[in-house]
């Protein structure tokens, strides 16, 4: 980590700033190896390979942390050779890359780093943090990068500063938290005044309820990580082929994904340039299964729910992006006691974004168009 970025980071415990106590290892201007204390109440955290860590060991997100530590890279962009994820995050969220330049971003929820090693292309400086050893697989090119800092920490107790980021950004995260409505609590703290939140979460929809995920992970949950790996290495090269030629017919495509217990995504894959090989492909395939099966919590809401959150938090200019998965984008008022250069500043930091009206309720102001994407 860069010892710069001591400025943003607070302890979890006290909110106490944090100086550097030990240098055990260094490369340049970065920690590699040592330790973080605490000035305000003395608690010490380790930084290991460039990673401070604030958390325990062990949580309820261990099954991320091992599937991304066994599949560091298929879904990488640098990797596969498509863009589905940098295209992906500017779909979703209506951005273009120059909106994210020279912007603060939190990353809430970051894995292996799929999205940071894009949103750190595109944005100033991003953040970003994981509560499991998923981040332990982070690309070392991206971690060693001068406008990166990837930390274990908990979503409910973040290490940072409060209203210090241009941009709160919350993707594929907010459902595998054991309180969603706490965790976008927490996240909206720091956020700082003009600035943007982006947040999605699967959608809670019949059909959405329907997908096999929902009727075998009450089992499944519960099991060793190992063994749903090695049942799906028995059931994978018979699902595997024939999901994907059932899939031809357009007809059969939801059906499958509701009643069949594997995921097969070689036409994504094949749609979009992808380098990976035919092992690789059926890796990846293996990989989104796991991850479908396998989450302690899963706790979809609807558009409605995420914009009444928005709401209740204070954010303002709110619009629902998109329903099927639900993607909310909302805006954290200016104070009023802000003074004319703390506006102008706000307004240089902040996204340009497409303006609509403030407005006070939610299924009276026209924020949840029908609009939906099927994407992965």
């Amino acid at each position: 980590m860069r010892e710069g970025f001591l400025g943003t980071l607070r302890c979890p415990d006290c909110s106490g700033e944090l100086r550097v106590s030990d240098r055990r290892a260094r490369s340049g201007d970065d920690l590699v190896d040592g330790e973080l204390t605490c000035i305000g109440c003395g608690r010490t955290y380790a930084v290991e390979s460039r990673i401070p860590i604030f958390v325990e060991r062990s949580s309820y997100a261990d099954g991320f942390g091992w599937q991304w530590n066994r599949f560091q890279k298929l879904q990488r962009d640098s990797y596969n050779g498509t863009h589905i994820v940098r295209d992906t995050i500017l779909r979703r969220s209506g951005w273009k890359p120059e909106d994210l330049r020279g912007k603060s971003l939190l990353e809430c929820g970051c894995g292996s780093g799929n999205d940071t090693e894009v949103l750190s292309e595109m944005a100033g400086t991003v953040v970003s943090f994981d509560l499991s050893s998923a981040v332990e697989s982070q690309r070392p090119e991206v971690l060693a990068r001068d406008n990166v800092l990837v930390m274990r920490a908990d979503i409910n107790r973040i290490p940072v500063r409060e209203e210090s980021f241009d941009i709160v950004y919350c993707h594929r995260v907010i459902q595998h938290t054991p309180d969603p409505r706490r965790a976008f609590a927490s996240m909206v703290r720091h956020l700082r005044p003009g600035g943007t939140f982006f947040l999605h979460s699967y959608d809670l929809h019949w059909k959405a309820l329907l997908h096999y995920r929902y009727w075998l992970r009450p089992v499944t949950r519960h099991l060793p990580y190992p063994a749903v790996f090695r049942a799906l290495t028995i059931v994978g090269p018979v699902l595997y082929p024939v999901v994907g030629l059932l899939q031809r017919a357009a007809f059969l495509r939801i059906p499958l994904k509701l009643l069949v217990p594997f995921s097969n995504h070689d036409r994504v894959l094949r749609k979009n340039g992808s380098s990976l090989t035919r092992r690789e492909r059926y890796e990846y395939s293996v990989l989104i299964t796991f991850d479908a099966l396998t989450p302690r919590f899963d706790r979809p809401s609807s558009a409605d729910t995420l914009a009444s959150w928005f709401a209740e938090e204070g954010l303002v200019d709110f619009r629902v992006m998109h329903r099927s998965p639900a993607v909310v984008l909302g805006r954290k008022p200016l104070r009023p006691g802000d003074d004319a250069a703390n506006r102008a500043g706000s307004r240089r930091r902040s996204a340009p974004r497409r303006e609509v009206p403030r407005v006070a309720g939610i299924r009276d102001q026209g924020l949840l168009p029908q609009e939906s994407l099927n994407v992965m």
